[in-house]
C-alpha cells in the first residue's frame, strides 16, 4: 500500500501536489474524486483538492502541502536548511505567493479600482496586506531578473509552487502578461522531468476521464 494518497482531479491545483510527489520520488497513489465527492468527503469535509493522506494524517493546501513534504524527503533538498537564513526567505516568498494569488484575484473582480468602492482606492491599499497588485506584481518581476530560482542556488519546492501558480496566471486566467522573465521562469521549471511525469500522469487521467 502506498504511503501518501493524492485526492486529485484534473485540472486543478493538485497537479503542483502531483509534480512534487514525483520530485521527492514518493510512494504515492492518485485518487481522482472528479465523480467520487464521497471519497473526497470522507477526508476533508470542505471537499477540496488538493488534499493528501500520509498515513492517518490528512493535509490540505498546496503550500502546505508542498513544504511538507520538502520536509519528508531532506535528501532531496527541496527546502532550505532549517534555522538558516534561505529558510526564512522560504517562508517568506511562500507567503507572498499566497498574497499574490489573492491579489490577483481581487484585481480580477475590481475590488481595488475606484469604479467599485469610489473613493477608498487609498485606504483599501493601507488595509489589504499586499497594498495592490501592480506593485506587488513588481516585487516578483524585479526579483526574478537574472535568477533561476527564487531563494538559493537551486530548485525548491518554492519554485515549484511559483511556477504553478504564474502557470495559472499567465496561461489560465490571463490575470498576467506572458513577460519573458516570467516565460523563462516557467520554461526552467516546467521541462523538469519530475514535471514531465506529473503532466504526462494528467494528461492520462484526463483521457480516462
Amino acid at each position: 500500500m502506498s504511503r501518501f494518497i493524492l485526492y486529485t482531479t484534473t485540472p486543478s491545483r493538485a497537479g503542483i501536489v502531483r509534480w512534487m510527489l514525483e520530485e521527492c520520488g514518493a510512494d504515492y497513489q492518485a485518487v481522482d474524486v472528479g465523480s467520487n465527492q464521497s471519497a473526497l468527503l470522507a477526508v476533508n469535509p470542505l471537499g477540496k483538492v488538493p488534499t493528501l493522506k500520509d498515513g492517518g494524517h490528512v493535509l490540505t493546501e498546496t503550500a502546505a502541502i508542498v513544504s511538507y513534504l520538502a520536509e519528508q524527503f531532506p535528501e532531496k533538498n527541496l527546502i532550505p536548511a532549517p534555522q538558516s537564513p534561505e529558510r526564512g526567505d522560504y517562508y517568506h516568498w511562500l507567503c507572498y505567493a499566497v498574497n499574490l494569488e489573492y491579489a490577483a484575484v481581487d484585481k480580477m473582480r475590481g475590488l481595488t479600482t475606484d469604479g467599485v468602492f469610489p473613493g477608498t482606492v487609498r485606504k483599501i491599499k493601507k488595509a489589504i496586506g499586499y497594498g495592490d497588485f501592480d506593485s506587488y506584481l513588481n516585487l516578483l518581476r524585479t526579483h526574478l531578473q537574472n535568477r533561476r530560482y527564487i531563494v538559493g542556488d537551486g530548485f525548491t519546492a518554492l519554485d515549484l509552487y511559483f511556477t504553478g501558480l504564474l502557470g495559472w496566471l499567465i496561461q489560465a486566467v490571463q490575470a498576467v502578461a506572458p513577460e519573458p522573465v516570467f516565460m523563462e521562469y516557467l520554461q526552467t521549471h516546467y521541462t523538469r522531468p519530475a514535471s514531465v511525469r506529473a503532466q504526462e500522469a494528467e494528461a492520462e487521467e484526463a483521457v480516462k476521464g
